[in-house]
């Protein structure tokens, strides 16, 4: 894979967490548009001093709270409501998040396996296939509240299971 569709490919992955990180530092709509257009060039132009054995994301965020911090001393269209000491701590936690990640998601794909035919299915039609709510219900031939009712339960299920496998494989 060559270095361009390389960097296409991280950075699709991570497009929407960098766009949550500014978004939790810019208030404004298109202020946050504007930085998150400027991190994205920067990304594409510095992806050659990327260093590979890092996570992407953390190298993202980074160049997005510097940006972030930059656009807020030129502009008082872009509002920024934390000192430069709390948008490191707020890249510091979103690090942290992201290390915990890959153990998250492996606890909930063995949870998932667990789950009866019937609940992977409700999954599989909301969340992968991003149906909604009434369309699912259609689909499994129940109503809108059973199924609600029903996803519901799945969450608190898949949340008290990985919770319970991040314990005994020492991720929490």
């Amino acid at each position: 894979m060559d270095r361009h569709d390389e960097f296409m490919r991280l950075f699709l992955r991570h497009q929407s967490e960098i766009r949550a990180f500014i978004g939790s530092l810019v208030r404004d709509r298109h202020a946050r548009e504007d930085v998150f257009q400027e991190v994205s060039l920067i990304l594409w132009r510095q992806y050659e001093t990327y260093d590979a054995s890092r996570s992407f994301g953390a190298w993202a965020r980074g160049i997005a709270a510097n940006k972030v911090l930059q656009a807020y001393d030129k502009s008082v269209r872009t509002p920024v409501a934390f000192s430069p000491e709390a948008v490191q701590a707020i890249l510091d936690a979103h690090d942290r998040t992201e290390q915990d990640s890959p153990l998250q998601a492996d606890a909930l794909n063995r949870c998932i396996e667990h789950l009866p035919e019937k609940s992977r299915e409700l999954l599989v039609l909301r969340y992968e296939q991003s149906l909604r709510l009434e369309v699912v219900a259609q689909r499994v031939k129940s109503t809108l509240h059973a199924v609600h009712m029903a996803l519901s339960r799945i969450r608190t299920r898949l949340a008290e299971c990985i919770e319970q496998r991040m314990k005994i494989t020492g991720g929490v």
